[in-house]
């Protein structure tokens, strides 16, 4: 069944994109632009869909995912909430609930910028019970074209998790932010970020593409990846036939406002 379903997938993008490579050197479409912002007030998207996970949880659940911009003071501020939640009959199978909060400000109109990031997550299957993590640091536009660029970001932060022994710890945090636009009506992105600590390294990617079905709605395929240097249980205590990765795909309708 997965054999008919992945191939319909790849030619339903490949219909809403097909002008990829006619329109290869048109300009890129960048995110909202903070004069922009601030005259809206606010903006953002609505996400819904499946997911199938593979790694220390293997199951199909639901995926939801909220994320508002708006400016304020100088600072572009970024609130997201995400969950991924499946219940079979009275057993739950998979349980994530995420909060990031960022404040961003670019300094004499450079393409630099600082940064305050603040993150809570509670993910039951997969060691990670009220963990919490805050950094700050810098922020640079890496590589520019008309078509793409790159941000990179590098901080220092600190880490704490309920799971197991409970361990809080300062990290070093590094991060990525890659966009590409494929055509008119296509987007590839990919997020990458890093925290390195002294008991546990976290590494995330997701990587989407994105294409524009009618006016604001889109369709949207994602490729989640979680890495964990010391993975633990439910309770939070290592286990040796527990794996580092945990990957999510994902096929969602997404809606910007």
């Amino acid at each position: 069944m997965r054999l008919v379903i992945i191939p319909f997938i790849l030619s339903l993008f490949s219909l809403f994109s097909c002008s990829a490579f006619a329109d290869l050197w048109s300009p890129l479409d960048d995110e909202v632009s903070d004069e922009d912002l601030a005259r809206r007030g606010f903006a953002g998207f609505v996400e819904a869909g499946f997911n199938n996970s593979t790694g220390n949880t293997e199951t199909t659940s639901y995926r939801s995912r909220i994320e508002v911009d708006h400016f304020l003071i100088g600072w572009r501020n970024r609130y997201a909430f995400e969950s991924d939640f499946k219940k079979d009959d009275e057993s739950t199978s998979q349980e994530r609930y995420k909060v990031t909060l960022k404040a961003e400000k670019e300094w004499n109109e450079t393409s630099s910028y600082t940064f305050a990031l603040g993150d809570y997550e509670n993910d039951r299957f997969n060691g990670m019970r009220n963990l919490i993590t805050i950094s700050a640091g810098y922020g640079w536009r890496a590589w520019q074209a008309d078509i793409a660029y790159l941000d990179l970001e590098l901080g220092p932060g600190f880490r704490s998790n309920e799971a197991g022994d409970k361990d809080k710890e300062a990290i070093a945090r590094g991060a990525a932010r890659f966009e590409w636009q494929v055509s008119d009506t296509a987007t590839l992105t990919e997020v990458f970020s890093t925290e390195i600590g002294q008991e546990n390294r976290i590494t995330r990617s997701e990587t989407a593409l994105s294409a524009e079905l009618i006016g604001q709605l889109s369709l949207r395929l994602s490729f989640f990846m979680v890495y964990q240097s010391k993975p633990v249980d439910d309770d939070g205590f290592e286990d040796e036939t527990l794996e580092e990765v945990d990957t999510r795909t994902s096929l969602t309708l997404l809606y910007s406002f």
